[in-house]
């Protein structure tokens, strides 16, 4: 936690790494997410550049912060690096468990959707909360500001 605490542009540098090394190791594949009634259709490669692009600006923001000697709120970066590493995670292991719908018995075609859509629903609540948590990260900047240098 300490390490977090000092240093928690090194989390989200490494965390680039790997989510552009899994981008490029997945290439050209594509990931379609459903929204209601839109599909979105994206790349792996292209997803994780974009991740790891705003990964790098939160990186960039906390060596800059910490660089000029601002103080900032322990728990909320500990709670912020966490909810960033930990969810993100989390988001890319729970499509795995989606089960696969084939036609035959109604009620586990059903019972299959209704997973899927547990599933989705997970993945949805653990992005907002993604999002929520980005928060955090400018709550914690500004506070910084406010209060001044060391």
């Amino acid at each position: 936690m300490n390490y977090i605490k000092n240093k928690p542009y090194f989390v989200f540098l490494g965390l680039i790494v790997v989510l552009l090394l899994y981008g490029f190791y997945k290439g050209n594949e594509t990931i379609v997410l459903n929204i209601h009634a839109t599909y979105f259709v994206i790349s792996w490669k292209h997803l994780m550049i974009l991740v790891s692009f705003f990964y790098g600006i939160l990186a960039l923001g906390y060596f800059g912060i910490l660089k000029l000697n601002f103080v900032l709120i322990n728990w909320m970066t500990v709670s912020h690096v966490l909810i960033s590493l930990i969810g993100l995670s989390i988001v890319f292991i729970l499509p795995k468990f989606f089960r696969e719908i084939v036609p035959g018995d109604i009620l586990s075609v059903i019972n299959d959707t209704n997973f899927n859509q547990r599933i989705e629903s997970g993945i949805l609540i653990l992005i907002c909360a993604l999002l929520g948590s980005q928060l955090l990260f400018f709550a914690n900047v500004i506070f910084a500001l406010i209060k001044g240098r060391v």
